[in-house]
């Protein structure tokens, strides 16, 4: 974690605070009208505040300490700070146990590991969004070791009780938008 941390520490010294934006592949798609958010990977939190500002309740969390520091400090700028929860957490370890299976809406924008999509899926209720973009080597110019292979998203989270509401891959990157089915049924 500390090497991690460091580097990203490194990335985000002096970096402007996250602007409120909502999730890649949203755009359209019916949210839930509340509930708990989990944003992971977080960095400066940008769809945090996005969702906050929606009415949600957020967990952000990174691995970052410099980068929850200006979470937490554009939570209070904005009056925000009461529904933002930021927190650093090394992703190694997984998601915080306090979010499995309660979140409204799971975020995880431009961050890969694959060993967490379980974790992703199961934290979502019954109803709840599921939102996740990685790099991908579909269309990128140099794909790196950080890059999806073609339908990775998709192929695995078919295995969990999500519905696929959107999956797109292209220009390097790709989005996967799924919601949470009862834990009777299964696609």
């Amino acid at each position: 974690m500390r090497e991690d941390a460091e580097r990203w520490d490194a990335r985000y010294s002096g970096s402007a605070a996250g602007v409120p934006s909502p999730p890649a592949g949203l755009e359209g798609i019916p949210l839930p009208a509340s509930g708990l958010c989990v944003d992971v990977a977080c960095g400066l939190g940008g769809q945090s505040l996005w969702a906050a500002a929606h009415g949600f309740d957020v967990v952000a969390i990174d691995v970052s300490p410099t980068a929850i520091g200006a979470l937490r400090a554009s939570a209070t700028e904005r009056g925000l700070d009461g529904r933002i929860d930021a927190r650093v957490v090394d992703l190694d370890d997984g998601l915080p146990p306090d979010v499995a299976d309660r979140c409204a809406l799971v975020i995880c924008q431009r961050f890969r590991d694959p060993r967490l999509y379980p974790a992703l899926a199961g934290a979502a209720v019954p109803g709840g969004l599921v939102v996740v973009t990685v790099l991908s080597q579909v269309g990128a110019t140099s794909p790196g070791p950080y890059h999806a292979p073609q339908g990775e998203l998709e192929d695995t989270f078919r295995a969990f009780a999500v519905e696929i509401v959107l999956a797109v891959e292209e220009d390097g990157e790709a989005t996967l938008v799924a919601r949470r089915l009862s834990s009777r049924t299964r696609t």
